[in-house]
């Protein structure tokens, strides 16, 4: 579906039909992505009845507009959404870069997040300077550290269930698609952003934080820390799995986005 957020032309997949009492269903998806690592629960929420809108951030996927340069502007972004498609009730998850966004929107939007999903979360989210520099120039070494890191061992030596799919070479597709300069613009909001235990303190939405076992880029113990914060958390970790969970163990993570934002 597209609509319009502060006058730039928005897509999210999805649908609205508010014939259900259960929060919308919203999903938020990480740096330099889009909505569809979120197809597989985006079309089971919609089979089991329940609203549900993946969106793409502005610049990212098939929305228009420009990079948001802070976490904090995404937040009020996704805010603004909200209130674009008439959504009073949420239930929210991010991951990564999305994670941090959720996070923050939950902080500041009080009871209208209702439950909170937080994968591949964790503070801060530090990125290595050797990738910043190479995502300002917009080198293939960015996408390559990315996907490096990103994934766990299983992953890289195989392990997709999908014959003929490797997910590594999936994820940097789809990073490969990015605007040039979007992936540097996500990683440096990400670094900069240094407000998370001040917005997890006032989240007041039931959370789920979702973990890799061998996820780099966001540890677990960090995830635990993190948790401790946020009034009412859970934390779920799914071995032997990275850092891009939603392709790594589908299953496994699909199950546990459920049971968070049910």
């Amino acid at each position: 579906m597209y609509f319009e957020v502060d006058g730039a032309r928005t897509f999210a997949a999805g649908r609205i039909t508010g014939a259900t009492n259960a929060p919308v269903v919203v999903l938020v998806h990480g740096a330099a992505m889009d909505h569809s690592i979120w197809v597989y629960h985006t079309r089971y929420f919609m089979h089991a009845g329940r609203d549900v809108v993946a969106v793409d951030l502005p610049a990212h996927g098939l929305s228009d507009g420009a990079p948001l340069a802070t976490i904090e502007d995404m937040a009020a972004w996704l805010e603004r959404c909200l209130d674009a498609l008439g959504i009073s009730r949420a239930a929210v998850a991010g991951h990564s870069m999305g994670a941090l966004a959720a996070l923050e929107l939950a902080g500041r939007a009080g009871d209208r997040v209702e439950r909170l999903a937080l994968l591949g979360c964790a503070l801060p989210m530090a990125v290595a300077p050797p990738l910043l520099e190479q995502a300002a120039a917009d080198s293939p070494l960015a996408r390559d550290m990315m996907v490096l890191w990103g994934h766990g061992t299983r992953a890289h030596t195989g392990g997709n269930p999908v014959a003929g799919i490797t997910m590594v070479n999936a994820a940097l597709r789809l990073i490969e698609r990015a605007r040039p300069g979007l992936l540097h613009a996500d990683l440096y909001a990400c670094n900069a952003y240094v407000e998370g235990y001040a917005a997890a303190a006032r989240v007041s939405a039931r959370t789920r934080l979702i973990c890799g076992s061998e996820d780099r880029m966001t540890p677990t113990a960090s995830a635990r820390e993190l948790a401790s914060v946020i009034p009412t958390c859970a934390v779920d970790v799914i071995g032997d799995c990275g850092h891009i969970m939603m392709s790594e163990r589908p299953e496994q993570t699909h199950r546990l986005l459920v049971q968070a934002l049910s």
